[in-house]
């Protein structure tokens, strides 16, 4: 890149030897640390003179809040939950109407969903009798029921979530405001 300029090589600035830092004459440094409750705050302050005269002042704040990254963590935690219990929840929802309705099993897919939601359904078999209709159409009570325990578990699984993971947050806050004025 052609047209960049280096500092440390400068013309500008002529008294600094190649390579050496050019923020010689003037740097101050001060740190502060702020806890309070679940919130944590780290500042750092720096102030120099640049070779060219110029006073720079650079600061840096880190704000580190517990009771966020918990409610965070919680957010995720739910969404995947509810994420895989969507899921599930259609999977059941396709093998209720396609059986249904009388799909046949000598179809792949339909082969394939029957036999991934068979584990979820079977645990329910034979508390109530499954109806047909007609000559192939089977209305499973078990898969519906199936459906309602998973979403209840779901709910049940994400209010202990909730629980678990509720950011505590401190029972007192200070603040203090400083205003000065100048007389005239």
């Amino acid at each position: 890149m052609p047209n960049q300029r280096n500092s440390y090589n400068d013309p500008q600035y002529p008294n600094q030897p190649q390579g050496s830092y050019p923020y010689q004459d003037y740097n101050e440094t001060t740190e502060q640390n702020i806890q309070q409750g679940n919130a944590y705050m780290q500042s750092q302050q720096q102030q120099y003179q640049d070779p060219a005269g110029n006073r720079v002042q650079k600061r840096r704040e880190v704000y580190k809040d517990n009771g966020q990254s918990m409610a965070n963590t919680r957010y995720w935690i739910t969404s995947v939950i509810y994420f895989l219990l969507g899921v599930l929840e259609v999977i059941l929802g396709l093998r209720f109407i396609f059986r249904l309705f009388g799909a046949s099993q000598a179809s792949p897919f339909i082969n394939f969903l029957y036999n991934l939601s068979h584990p979820f359904v079977t645990i329910f078999n034979g508390i109530f009798n499954d109806q047909t209709i007609g000559n192939t159409g089977v209305f499973e009570i078990s898969t519906i029921l199936a459906m309602l325990i998973y979403a209840l578990i779901g709910w049940g699984i994400v209010s202990l979530v909730r629980i678990v993971l509720f950011p505590n947050v401190p029972s007192r806050t200070e603040t203090t405001t400083t205003r000065r004025r100048r007389n005239s």
